[in-house]
């Protein structure tokens, strides 16, 4: 009796201590994501998540998924949330969360009819218990208004609104409030723009209030946008300056890409081309860094799910073995009967081979159909892609033969020649389930058709000269290059001014530092490329070099592009 009646203590005080260490950590991972912490927060998860059982671990993987949302990992979550939802152990609350995220996912795919049923499960739980509305209905009401306004009921949303707004306040919901404010403020986008200032001004303060860095920059690039929208390009200035000069505070690499780009664009509009490139480029960077976070992190996640999965059949493998070490210690000290129970058991097993084998085959042939299948929709994809190249290239064809003005029709013909490029090199790739398949583009072929692609649509004739080796590369650099060596023809055809018949040369061969060289001129006596007002070509340029990993000199006309070939 003294002993069950210690070993019940035992268990009571490790489970008192066991509780407040998790509502710690949730706390704890609750601060982390309202401040967009969210790798960090992730980081502990994963390492912790193992940890926890029961209602705890669903808590986990309530607060993951919604890390995996704000990180763009839209097929992650979704998968976590295909768990949750058939997880036998989760409370209301907890399916209540579930469904307004998975709500969320649904409407950033756009697939509205999903998201509205999610949407309809958390109502029917709200009503069901009426104890979980105090701490979740002003959220439910901004995913609800989020999901009116997107779908094209703008006066449903903003009425919705409306509502969060006044519930917030009557439950003194001071985390949710600034978001009410936000969406208010957009309802008010086409129909008062001074509620719209007013309450984007409103959920500044408040996210002020909260010393939430990434809300406050959002809101300070918000309402630059909307004085952008209104031409007053001085004001805008300021509220992008001001969230510049926070902007390094933020663990948010798309809210920081998303400054400078905006940035760029004032000052484009301000006829500043210079700072706005420099603010362009930075923003680029940033984006670049963001997706390549993101590659990064659904890296992790594949290995953390890898090692889950690895570590439970090690386990699993364990426990067989013991099994099976067992069953063979008995058989060794049992009589002849026995040995004879043993050897039915084996022919048993030797059954179950068999259908296993049988179902394996089964399996593999369905595999293969699978692959087929999966081979014959990618064909299909690759064949819609050329086709709505074409149609795009008619739409484009036949706007420019609506437009009267000239320049506007030479800026047709230049965004005509651009997705042609883009066309012949997928005319010239097959794209396949196995990737390594058609995998390289031959380069000479590929740039003879550009070449030849303007000797027919131009009207100024004019002949090439190639010298050009035999190289291959993979569609994403041979596209650059197409893009890169489409802006220098043009700007030949354009500009150039020589004193006979124009004539374009172009070398292409590979170093023996294991780079390619692209030497390109034109005959042209007059060059006014930098005169025109029109840069796109030359950003174009500098643009797919960088993209290529390269650099280049140039003299007039005359190009001459390095790159490695890798």
């Amino acid at each position: 009796m003294r002993f069950r009646f210690s070993f019940f203590l035992i268990l009571t005080v490790l489970s008192s201590f066991g509780q407040p260490s998790f509502e710690a950590l949730k706390n704890d991972l609750e601060q982390k994501i309202i401040h967009c912490n969210f790798k960090e927060a992730l980081n502990i998860i994963n390492a912790k998540s193992d940890l926890y059982q029961g209602s705890a671990k669903v808590e986990l993987d309530i607060m993951k998924m919604k890390i995996l949302t704000e990180l763009g990992l839209y097929d992650e979550a979704f998968k976590l949330s295909q768990n949750l939802v058939r997880n036998s152990q989760t409370n209301p609350e907890q399916k209540l969360k579930i469904h307004v995220e998975r709500a969320l996912v649904f409407e950033i795919n756009n697939d509205y009819s999903s998201c509205i049923k999610e949407l309809y499960k958390a109502e029917n739980l709200i009503l069901k218990y009426p104890q979980l509305k105090f701490k979740n209905y002003t959220n439910f009401l901004i995913r609800k208004s989020s999901y009116y306004r997107v779908s094209g009921s703008s006066k449903i949303a903003y009425n919705l609104a409306l509502q969060a707004e006044k519930y917030a306040k009557m439950v003194n919901d001071t985390l949710n409030m600034p978001v009410v404010q936000l969406i208010i403020g957009l309802g008010n986008r086409k129909t008062n723009p001074e509620k719209e200032l007013k309450h984007y001004q409103r959920a500044l303060y408040l996210y002020k209030k909260q010393r939430h860095y990434e809300a406050v920059i959002s809101m300070f690039t918000n309402l630059s946008f909307f004085y952008l929208n209104k031409k007053n390009y001085q004001t805008a200035a300021v509220y992008i300056d001001s969230a510049l000069n926070i902007v390094s505070k933020s663990n948010v690499l798309t809210y920081t890409a998303d400054v400078y780009q905006l940035k760029s664009t004032i000052l484009e509009k301000q006829h500043k081309a210079d700072s706005a490139l420099y603010y362009y480029k930075t923003a680029s960077e940033y984006y670049k860094k963001y997706y390549s976070e993101q590659r990064n992190l659904k890296v992790k996640e594949l290995e953390t799910q890898y090692n889950f999965e690895k570590e439970k059949t090690e386990k699993q493998s364990l426990k067989k073995d013991i099994r099976n070490t067992r069953i063979l210690n008995t058989t060794l000290i049992v009589s002849v009967f026995v040995l004879a129970l043993f050897i039915r058991q084996v022919m048993r097993n030797k059954k179950k081979i068999e259908k296993q084998k049988k179902k394996i085959s089964e399996n593999n042939t369905a595999l293969k159909t699978s692959l087929e299948e999966k081979q014959f929709l990618v064909q299909e994809l690759n064949h819609r892609v050329k086709n709505n190249l074409a149609v795009i290239l008619s739409l484009i064809d036949f706007q420019k033969d609506q437009e009267k003005n000239e320049d506007y029709k030479y800026r047709f013909d230049d965004l005509y020649q651009r997705i042609k490029t883009i066309m012949i090199a997928h005319e010239l790739y097959t794209y396949s389930v196995n990737y390594n398949d058609n995998a390289l583009v031959e380069v000479r072929n590929y740039l003879l058709k550009i070449f030849e692609t303007h000797q027919n649509s131009s009207i100024r004739t004019f002949t090439f000269i190639n010298n050009m080796e035999a190289i291959y590369f993979s569609v994403d650099k041979i596209l650059s290059l197409g893009l890169l060596v489409n802006e220098l023809v043009t700007n030949s055809i354009k500009h150039a001014q020589p004193s006979d018949e124009l004539v374009l040369n172009i070398e292409l061969n590979k170093t023996d530092e294991n780079q390619i060289e692209i030497v390109y001129s034109d005959n042209g006596t007059v060059f006014n490329f930098e005169k025109n007002n029109d840069s796109l070509g030359l950003i174009i340029i500098e643009g797919m070099v960088k993209q290529l990993k390269g650099n280049y000199t140039r003299e007039k006309a005359n190009y001459k592009i390095v790159f490695p070939n890798d």
